[in-house]
This record gives C-alpha cells, sequence and structure tokens, in this order.
C-alpha cells in the first residue's frame, strides 16, 4: 500500500446524495478573505476551503459531546447522527461513560482526513479517483451494513471512496431538511438549481441546529410542500426534473422514498403567477388537507389528478349554488397551460375541445339552470353523456339549417376514443363549459374573495440569501 500525491478536491458524481453533499461544502467554508469571490461551486473548493468545512461539521459535533441525549439543548446533531451515521464513535451504547474529551477525541479520529489518498489496488467507485479507505454504512447513507453482505471479507466495508466524496457524504445533512424520523433532500440534475436550493437548505438546517423546535401539529404532505416552495423560490429557467428524496439511515430501519417531478411540471409551476398558484390552491382544498398541501403532493406524486381535482371544485360550487367560481377563466386557462406544458395535450386537440365547449355552453345558455344541472348529471357517465351528446345533436340537426354538426367525429373521438386520455378530455371540455358560461352568463357568477390565505399560501423563499454565517 502507497501514498499518492493526489490533491484534495470534490467532483460531481452519478449518485444523488454525494451531488447534494458536495454543493453543501461549499456553503460551510463560511467566511472566506476580503477580495476573494464567494464559492459557488464544489469544483472551485481548495484543499484549504475542505478542510476548513471538515473543521467546521467537527465542530458542530463536538458540540454535543456533553450531552446525554439528543432531546437535550444543543442535541440536534447527536440525533442527526443516528439518523445518518449509526453506530459510529460518538452514538455507540457505551456514550454516556465517555462523556466529554473522551468523546472529542473518538470523534476527531472518526474525522480526520488523510494527509493525502491512498491507493488500494482500487479507485473510487463514484468518480474513480484513487481512494482513502473502504466505508460502510456508517459513513454512508443507504449502504447495506457489511455485517449482511457475503460478497466482502469480514473487517472490509467495502466501497471505496475518495477523500472529496466521503466529505460530500459528511456534509449531506447539511443539504437535507431534518424532522419526523426522516432526512429530506431536493435533487436535481440541473447544476443550477441544485446549488441555489442546496446553498438555502445549509442556512435552515443550521438554523434548525441552533434554534429550539417550535411545538405545533406538522401540517400535510410537509415535505412535498416544502419541495415546491423551493422551487417557487428558485428564478432561473428549471432544466431538468426534480427529485424529493426522503430517507432514513438508521438501525431501526433503513427506507429511501423518492418523490419525483419532471421538468416540465417544475418549470410551470416555478413560474406560474402567485394569484393563478393561489386559485389553483384553493381548487385543491380537502375538508381535512389545505390546498396547498394537496396541490404539492399531487404535483409530485399523481400530476394526473391536478385537472380533474380542478373539475371537481368547479362542479360543486355549480352544484352547491354558489354560482359559477368568479375565477373559472383563472382557473381555466391555468388548466390549458398545465395541459399543453406539462401533460402534453397539443393545442390542435384542446382546440378541438373548446370549439365543442363553446356550442354546448350555447346551448346551455338558458334562463334557468336546468339544463345545466341535466349535463351536470350527464357527465357522470360515460354512456349517460354519449348519449346527451347524441340528443343534442340530433337537436341541434332539426332545428337549424346550420352546415356544421354539435360534435365532429375528431371531437367524439377525444372524448370516447383516445385511451387513456379520455378522462383527462372530459375534464378539459368541463371546465371549457364553465368558462364560457362564465362569459355568457354573467347572472350566474358566484362571488369570491381574492384575498390570499395563509391556508393556502405557497412561500416563496428567497434561495439566492448569502452565506455569510
Amino acid at each position: 500500500m502507497s501514498t499518492t500525491t493526489v490533491g484534495l478536491g470534490v467532483r460531481l458524481t452519478a449518485h444523488p446524495l454525494q451531488r447534494i453533499g458536495a454543493f453543501a461544502l461549499s456553503s460551510l467554508v463560511h467566511r472566506r478573505p476580503m477580495g476573494l469571490k464567494k464559492l459557488t461551486h464544489p469544483l472551485e473548493l481548495t484543499e484549504a476551503d475542505l478542510r476548513a468545512a471538515n473543521a467546521n461539521m467537527i465542530r458542530d459535533l463536538a458540540r454535543t459531546a456533553d450531552i446525554t441525549t439528543s432531546k437535550e439543548p444543543g442535541g440536534f446533531w447527536l440525533g442527526a447522527s443516528y439518523l445518518f451515521w449509526p453506530n459510529c464513535p460518538i452514538n455507540t451504547t457505551n456514550r454516556k461513560s465517555l462523556l466529554g474529551q473522551a468523546l472529542k477525541d473518538r470523534l476527531a479520529q472518526w474525522r480526520e482526513l488523510p494527509e493525502a489518498d491512498t491507493v488500494l489496488d482500487a479507485r473510487c467507485v463514484l468518480c474513480d479517483h484513487p481512494a482513502c479507505g473502504f466505508y460502510g454504512k456508517v459513513d454512508i447513507p443507504l449502504l447495506e451494513s457489511s455485517s449482511y453482505r457475503n460478497t466482502t471479507i469480514p473487517n472490509h466495508e467495502g466501497m471505496a471512496l475518495c477523500r472529496g466524496c466521503l466529505l460530500s457524504f459528511y456534509a449531506l445533512p447539511y443539504g437535507c431538511s431534518i424532522g419526523g424520523g426522516r432526512a429530506t433532500a431536493l435533487h436535481s440534475w440541473d447544476d443550477d438549481l441544485l446549488r441555489a436550493h442546496t446553498k438555502y437548505q445549509v442556512d435552515q438546517t443550521r438554523l434548525q441546529a441552533v434554534a429550539t423546535a417550535p411545538k405545533g401539529e406538522r401540517v400535510s404532505y410537509a415535505r412535498q410542500l416544502a419541495g415546491l416552495s423551493g422551487l417557487r423560490g428558485y428564478e432561473e429557467t428549471v432544466t431538468d426534473g426534480v427529485e424529493l428524496m426522503v430517507f432514513t439511515n438508521s438501525n431501526k430501519e433503513q427506507d429511501l422514498a423518492v418523490h419525483a417531478m419532471e421538468q416540465p411540471a417544475a418549470e410551470w409551476i416555478r413560474a406560474l403567477p402567485r394569484t393563478s398558484l393561489h386559485w389553483l390552491g384553493r381548487a385543491h382544498r380537502w375538508e381535512k388537507v389545505p390546498g396547498r398541501s394537496m396541490l404539492a403532493r399531487n404535483l409530485f406524486d399523481r400530476p394526473e389528478r391536478v385537472i380533474p381535482t380542478v373539475s371537481h371544485f368547479l362542479r360543486e360550487r355549480v352544484l352547491g349554488k354558489q354560482g359559477l367560481c368568479a375565477r373559472t377563466p383563472l382557473l381555466s386557462s391555468t388548466c390549458s397551460s398545465y395541459a399543453t406544458k406539462v401533460l402534453q395535450v397539443s393545442s390542435a386537440d384542446l382546440d378541438q375541445l373548446d370549439q365543442l365547449a363553446v356550442r354546448i355552453a350555447q346551448d346551455l345558455n338558458t334562463e334557468d339552470d336546468k339544463e345545466l344541472k341535466k349535463f351536470l348529471q350527464a357527465r357522470k357517465k360515460i354512456a349517460t353523456l354519449r348519449a346527451w351528446l347524441q340528443r343534442r345533436s340530433v337537436e341541434r340537426t332539426l332545428r337549424t339549417q346550420e352546415a356544421e354538426p354539435f360534435i365532429t367525429q375528431r371531437q367524439w373521438r377525444l372524448l370516447f376514443d383516445a385511451e387513456d386520455r379520455v378522462f383527462l378530455h372530459r375534464d378539459l371540455l368541463f371546465i371549457g363549459v364553465l368558462n364560457h358560461l362564465h362569459e355568457l352568463k354573467p347572472a350566474w357568477r358566484g362571488r369570491d374573495h381574492d384575498d390570499v390565505t395563509t391556508e393556502d399560501l405557497i412561500p416563496d423563499p428567497q434561495l439566492d440569501a448569502e452565506n455569510d454565517q
């Protein structure tokens, strides 16, 4: 075994958690000397920067050396160590007998970086640079413990890492939101977005480490909501999708759940005007779940539910005798935008549905709302909607001399023969009908307060706050 003089540096790899940790490192150097520009990318980190970041991480952990449990003041990083580095030198079963200097000595030995990378007849499995050692579950979240593997020799942790990748995993917790027994990290292959969000999260996590956790009930789908908030605070174009990674590496359980949002949806929601976002949130409100939370859940986990949820909201408004929602045009244009930009509905198909919606709205434009309610009842089932459209088409042909049919063959196919898109097309048609009725029948319009409420508001954090602590 020999040493090499490869310099200490960080490289971005194909491992999402390593990438998050790498970007977190550039926010852990703290202040730089006057005249030097602030670091914006992990590739800019010098060996001195990385050693400074490592010293700062060690200092945070050393503050837990005199406490017995993570519930005590200053116990944040002790609790994090159980989540990220189970059985590490500072959270062993005999911890209480080592309080004070003994724990600090163990911590220093654990986190001390070699002066140079060491050639171990293996290279770093992530970046292919010379490795400095073999590591396992104690140091690398979600890596299977060596005690459960039959592919490595005894006392061999199994995963070769260089110093830069190892430091990235040590910095990972700073780039995560920690709570509820889980760590949550937002990852993207869009490096600019990842840099901005991780920089923001590092500040938030470090504040959480020194602040008293507020008591109160956790909001529904809090992790998806935080991810959505992060996207809203980003000011540039999102060029790739995002993944919300929720995980634990504790001894009690090792678990990873990934909530993904593809690039079209991520960029669409980032750029959506605030008023449109507010009303989209109101349309998603459930009895016990705030609209903002349900919207965040749908965008990350069930993007196909966004438009049906708006359709249901508008239908309930009419059936509840509140009249047409005053913001029906806004919700209609928002859904049309979502359909074309996110769900990839063609503009031509959307135009065909809108043309049919105009004819239906004109047909329903009577003195009372009886015909509208018949249409609402008919659209509940495929068979009844088909029969309603056929009847209206025949009646139109008999009472007018117009050459244009009530519903064209293409429109019929969009509603009943478009495979997995038929329900989406019907919802878009229904929203379009209400939109055109809103234009034709001012007397049917309801009154809605435009005030943005705390319940529906999705906060827009400032992701470009300076890391000058």
